[in-house]
């Protein structure tokens, strides 16, 4: 006998993540079950790779087939709204308040952190058509500082 198994969309909550697999399992409560582990889609992940763990609790949206199946991602409903209600901007808000946040009409990167903020590159230039402003209660410049007229 051979067993058919319809292909649907379900919608559900995450009730556990591993994040070594990026793998989730999701409660379909109107059917009253735990997926089995199920991967979640990224948009890279062979030489590019792009990783965003979800929480317990987050609304997902699968594509099942029987009980096998894939996450398609989060998204928000009544309960859980976007933070930005603007659609030039492009933001990304972390749970403890660090913002980065994109507005394509002013052309202004913004960045909101309480934290540290690291930068490693073989080489950095700054480059203001305008002005370049630095303000910190302590400045810490280490190695020779060398300074050119325009």
């Amino acid at each position: 006998m051979t067993e058919t198994h319809t292909t649907s969309l379900r919608f559900g909550h995450v009730t556990e993540y591993d994040p070594s697999r990026h793998m989730a399992r999701v409660n379909f409560p109107d059917l009253g079950i735990v997926s089995y582990w199920l991967p979640v889609l990224v948009p890279n992940s062979l030489k590019n790779h792009d990783y965003a763990p979800l929480d317990a609790g987050e609304h997902v949206a699968c594509i099942m087939l029987g009980e096998i199946g894939v996450i398609l991602g989060a998204f928000y409903d009544d309960k859980n709204t976007p933070p930005v209600k603007d659609s030039e901007i492009r933001s990304i808000v972390f749970d403890d308040g660090t913002k980065i946040s994109y507005d394509r009409k002013s052309q202004k990167l913004s960045i909101d952190i309480d934290g540290e903020v690291k930068v490693r590159a073989g080489k950095i230039e700054f480059k203001a058509d305008e002005k370049f402003t630095v303000e910190s209660p302590e400045n810490l410049v280490k190695g020779p500082v060398r300074r050119e007229e325009l």
